[in-house]
């Protein structure tokens, strides 16, 4: 029997996170590449306290502090790229507070981050999530974004 692939947990040390700044100026350019897609709205959920991105009815991105204080971007997967994207990243992990099989949180903290890996995830995730979408709702979001109409928030569909 071969050993199961294990993820390696994160080091706790502060030396092995980047600076407030950096994490920062990390999740900022998540949420401008999230509000920048076609139909996509990115901000504050008002009872969460959180920011996240979303389309339509379905959010694709939620930005979550961890219990040891890193700030954990999650996206939405296919299960298949969940396997490789675990597998090819250390600074990607299970989704925290998320199904496994379809979420990961990328570790903004690492500083192993790559930003243009971190931004294809959340491309990918924003897809999938609007594939999902009924086909009435993606079309709603498609030509409300065609026509210059601005986003609206999940809980506002």
């Amino acid at each position: 029997m071969t050993a199961p692939l294990c993820h390696v947990p994160h080091l706790n040390e502060p030396s092995a996170r980047a600076d407030d700044a950096t994490v920062a100026s990390r999740r900022d350019a998540l949420l401008t590449r999230a509000a920048g897609l076609p139909g996509a709205w990115a901000g504050g959920k008002p009872e969460w306290g959180i920011p996240v991105a979303s389309v339509g009815t379905r959010l694709f991105l939620l930005l979550i502090t961890h219990t040891d204080d890193r700030l954990l971007a999650n996206v939405k997967l296919d299960p298949e790229d969940v396997v490789a994207v675990r597998a090819a990243y250390s600074w990607v992990e299970p989704g925290f507070h998320q199904s496994k099989r379809h979420w990961v949180s990328i570790d903004m903290t690492s500083p192993d981050y790559r930003a243009d890996a971190a931004a294809d995830m959340v491309e990918d995730s924003y897809r999938l999530v609007l594939s999902l979408l009924t086909r009435r709702v993606r079309e709603a979001v498609l030509l409300a974004d065609a026509s210059g109409a601005p986003a609206r928030p999940t809980w506002q569909w």
